[in-house]
């Protein structure tokens, strides 16, 4: 087969299920790959030889920094089509003002740690993936409620602040920043309002989070109010949430090096399997210059 002969386009709705077996054909390689595929399919490019589908490309939007990540079939391994999908996505992204690009590998999986490292990925920080099953927690007195339009700024600033300072704690994040409000942002958070809590004490928010399906997604205690049992109160709210939403389980993900692992095993999450970041400079690789030829986009 040449490489010439691949054809790009966004995912074809129809090919979903197609697409669906083709990443459980490989479960350590496919199994995040199939999360996106549930919940933003948008963000899927599919390869084809003819009709047949051979890979799929988690290709973000270009943004100072994009993540991107490439799935080929088993079948089709060692033919050079995961390095040429993976540079031709990143010389897109780079003409479109990526200037950091991020990749992931599950830990324990050797074959696409070294694919990583051969394409200059270098490594950036590791996340530990927690669940719970272990049903609802006895009922407690939360001052817990649904976000409103209003908390905005409040709440934004209480994350934003929390997670900047969880980075610089952990060390892996040089560039992190105090992320600053927009109103972009908060036409998102409006979007999907039934979804963010916010905890209060004495009036005021105290924490704040962002829950989807079964995975609390994000989770924050104001600084200055850490370590006083607000996060334990909260955090055995939202697990009660989810479950009263339906859901058996309750899932989780934690910046290895973060001490809030040490209340998420108190409160009897359990790791399930860890995922390896890395990231590389385009533009400073030489690595984004050479390799076979593809169309020249994906579409």
């Amino acid at each position: 087969m040449k490489l010439s002969d691949i054809r790009c386009e966004r995912l074809r709705e129809k090919d979903s299920l197609t697409a669906t077996k083709l990443l459980s054909l490989d479960a350590d390689t496919g199994h995040d790959l199939l999360q996106v595929l549930e919940e933003e399919p948008e963000l899927l490019i599919a390869a084809y030889v003819d009709e047949t589908l051979i890979a799929l490309v988690q290709l973000e939007a270009s943004a100072p920094q994009s993540h991107l990540n490439v799935f080929v079939a088993p079948q089709y391994r060692r033919q050079g089509i995961g390095r040429a999908l993976m540079q031709v996505a990143e010389a897109q992204l780079q003409a479109g003002g990526t200037r950091k690009i991020s990749t992931s590998v599950r830990s324990g999986v050797s074959p696409s740690l070294a694919f990583a490292r051969s394409l200059g990925y270098t490594p950036y920080y590791s996340l530990i993936y927690m669940e719970r099953t272990g049903g609802s927690f006895p009922q407690e007195t939360a001052s817990a409620r649904l976000y409103r339009d209003e908390d905005f700024v409040d709440a934004h600033s209480l994350y934003a602040t929390a997670f900047h300072e969880m980075r610089v704690r952990v060390g892996c994040f040089p560039d992190s920043v105090v992320a600053e409000p927009n109103e972009g942002r908060r036409t998102a958070w409006a979007a999907d309002a039934q979804d963010r809590l916010v905890y209060e004490l004495d009036g005021k928010i105290a924490a704040y989070s962002h829950i989807h399906g079964n995975e609390i997604s994000s989770v924050s205690v104001r600084s200055d109010l850490q370590r006083r049992g607000i996060g334990r109160t909260f955090m055995k709210y939202l697990c009660n949430e989810i479950h009263r939403r339906g859901y058996t389980s309750v899932i989780l993900s934690c910046v290895v090096g973060n001490e809030a692992i040490h209340l998420y095993n108190s409160l009897g999450f359990q790791e399930t399997h860890r995922m390896e970041y890395m990231i590389k400079s385009p533009d400073n690789s030489e690595h984004s210059r050479s390799g076979p030829a593809l169309p020249a986009s994906l579409q």
